[in-house]
């Protein structure tokens, strides 16, 4: 049996992720817990705004860039593997939600805005606190340090003038899904779940 430590998934995660429209912009939160209702309280997210749907089907709402911001503005959680869970949306609490990982639990953050700033660092929260990140060069160098190692096997390294980014989103989001037990895949996008609009910056 493949160790997922070292596997690599199918397809490439940068790009199965561009292809469902995220190639703009993405915000994606892995928190280990399994109980979404929790989750959904934690990120004080309105009850009464909550539609089941798959994530497929919000992505294509959240990325179409001809719907209302006010309409697509949603958060969408959902399970990820046994005890994990995902949140995804074009767009974050403004703080991150470093507080999902308290209790000490594990998180990840992987998010980029190719407009304004481009990758961000992929960053591991837990108990509240960032444990470790790993830079987001923009030419590429892929640099895990001591935390990420052991769930970096296999991924190339050195950067790419051309390319440097999509390859480092594809890196972090392959360490995510070693660390969390699985990687994205069509199958993924058809999970079923709960979109909620996003909770007012000023709540």
């Amino acid at each position: 049996m493949t160790d997922i430590r070292t596997a690599l998934p199918e397809r490439d995660q940068y790009e199965l992720l561009t292809a469902h429209g995220f190639d703009t912009t993405f915000f994606g939160l892995w928190i280990e817990r399994d109980d979404l209702d929790e989750l959904a309280g934690l990120m004080r997210l309105d009850p009464q705004s909550r539609r089941d749907v798959r994530l497929i089907q919000e992505a294509a709402t959240m990325t179409d860039w001809s719907v209302s911001i006010d309409e697509k503005d949603s958060l969408w959680i959902g399970p990820h593997s046994p005890g994990w869970s995902v949140v995804i949306g074009v767009s974050g609490p403004e703080t991150g939600g470093w507080w999902l990982s308290s209790g000490d639990r594990a998180m990840f953050m992987v998010d980029w805005d190719r407009e304004i700033d481009g990758l961000s660092d992929l960053a591991y929260y837990r108990d509240g606190n960032l444990v470790a990140e790993i830079p987001a060069f923009p030419s590429g160098e892929f640099m895990p340090g001591p935390e990420f190692e052991p769930y970096a096997h296999g991924l190339p390294r050195g950067g790419d003038l051309n390319a440097g980014e999509e390859k480092l989103a594809h890196a972090f989001l392959t360490v995510v899904g070693r660390m969390t037990g699985r990687f994205l895949d069509e199958d993924w996008f058809h999970t079923l779940g709960r979109a909620y609009g996003v909770p007012s910056r000023s709540a």
